[in-house]
């Protein structure tokens, strides 16, 4: 017979999740415990944990010239597109974009995670992490560029092509 231990390794590996005991009582008055157990399929995809090699500085840099850039991108995109229901604001790290009707994005530096966080009402919240070899912002669940997820569903909300022009990162801070 297997231990507690050894029963809760092998049940959690077959995605079973061993919950606290229960008294169990018998005719006698006695009671035994067991564990309760509950099978559950995981809905979403165990998160990924990504361990950044960034110094805090150098992902201070790059982010601010990331956000940096795309407010600008997008006050200049906004102001040909001269709709009043659109708006772009920037302030304490934070970028919200405000598409009326469309939705809004909310786009923020995650120091503590060395990431930029999207939230679109599209797509939903992603996670970017800085990738050196490529100089850009990728999602790690599928590789795709931030500022390529942007460009796609800002051209959709707008009906025309748009480009962010947000690749080359480092090129702009050093």
């Amino acid at each position: 017979m297997l231990s507690c231990a050894e029963s809760a390794v092998l049940l959690s590996t077959a995605k079973t999740v061993v919950l606290p005991t229960r008294r169990v009582f018998s005719k006698h008055s006695t009671y035994a415990l067991q564990p309760c157990l509950c099978r559950r399929a995981l809905s979403t995809p165990v998160p990924h944990i990504n361990h950044s090699d960034l110094s805090i500085e150098r992902y201070h840099a790059l982010a601010d010239v990331t956000m940096t850039s795309l407010l600008e991108r997008l006050e200049n995109l906004l102001d040909e597109i001269a709709n009043e229901g659109f708006e772009v604001d920037y302030h304490s790290g934070v970028l919200t974009l405000n598409l009326g009707s469309n939705g809004t994005y909310v786009i923020n530096k995650q120091p503590p995670n060395k990431q930029i966080w999207l939230s679109s009402p599209i797509s939903g919240p992603k996670r970017y992490d800085y990738v050196p070899s490529t100089d850009d912002w990728r999602y790690s669940r599928d590789g795709e560029e931030m500022a390529i997820l942007l460009e796609q569903e800002l051209s959709r909300a707008f009906g025309r092509e748009v480009n962010l022009g947000l690749g080359r990162v480092s090129e702009a801070v050093e």
